[in-house]
């Protein structure tokens, strides 16, 4: 079993949230790719340094026997990560993509039976937090105490609506224009920025989103190619329709 691996990053991989990480001399040796749960991703993301020296867990998935290796920065982040892949219907994966937060930051959510929190974390529904909540409770007291360790306090937490706002918001600026790429793209932006209120309307990521391009809410026009969407006409009762066909936006146009 790897339990720490220590050696120079050689590549990023963004889509993945993994780094290769060289463990021999400056000949070559080994190279192992290390997945990165979300804040610890983020803790490294900006400057990328060059050497690493991570806490590893290992794990060879049922289904896909190829081994896989999950990165901490400190020991205190992979011991609650093993607690927490304990979880039904949790798995490696999930974890690594819920962990936006700090140890100490989840497992006070997870002590005070806060379901709002732990909702907030990427792919965590009710029903989830539920779980967590009644299979963790308890056993994370330690982890709830905790000030300075776990996760750095100051990273950046991805917190997201959920699915149907963030769906209903890249069919809104589909439908005015835009491409699913950008869309895409700027959703992730305004919902990673660590000032940022969760929005919890379709109306609201909307608006914070066409504040991030640099354009006035309703107002101003995007680059449409062909016809006018009728989304950006002006006029009462405007506005886009979501999934199911009901209604996202509108009021008074500009």
């Amino acid at each position: 079993m790897i339990s720490r691996i220590r050696g120079r990053a050689v590549d990023w991989h963004d889509e993945s949230q993994s780094v290769e990480i060289d463990t021999g001399s400056e000949a070559g040796g080994l190279v192992y790719e290390v997945r990165l749960p979300t804040a610890v991703w983020l803790a490294l993301e900006d400057n990328r340094p060059d050497v690493l020296d991570l806490f590893t867990h290992y794990h060879v998935p049922d289904r896909a026997p190829v081994p896989v290796l999950i990165g901490f920065l400190r020991q205190t982040e992979r011991d609650f990560f093993r607690k927490l892949i304990g979880v039904p219907q949790m798995g490696v994966a999930k974890a690594q993509q819920a962990l936006a937060a700090s140890v100490s930051t989840i497992a006070q959510a997870i002590e005070a039976e806060d379901r709002r929190t732990l909702t907030q974390l990427p792919g965590i529904g009710a029903r989830q937090a539920d779980r967590i909540i009644a299979d963790l409770k308890g056993k994370v007291i330690e982890e709830a105490m905790l000030v300075d360790e776990g996760f750095d306090t100051q990273t950046r937490r991805p917190v997201r609506p959920t699915d149907d706002i963030a769906a209903d918001a890249t069919e809104a600026l589909l439908t005015l224009g835009y491409t699913r790429r950008d869309a895409d793209r700027w959703i992730a932006a305004v919902l990673s920025a660590p000032d940022l209120d969760p929005p919890s309307t379709t109306e609201d990521l909307l608006r914070a989103v066409l504040e991030h391009i640099g354009s006035t809410p309703w107002t101003r026009a995007p680059p449409v190619r062909g016809k006018q969407s009728q989304a950006t006409r002006g006029g009462r009762g405007g506005g886009w329709r979501g999934r199911g066909g009901r209604k996202v936006g509108g009021g008074r146009g500009g």
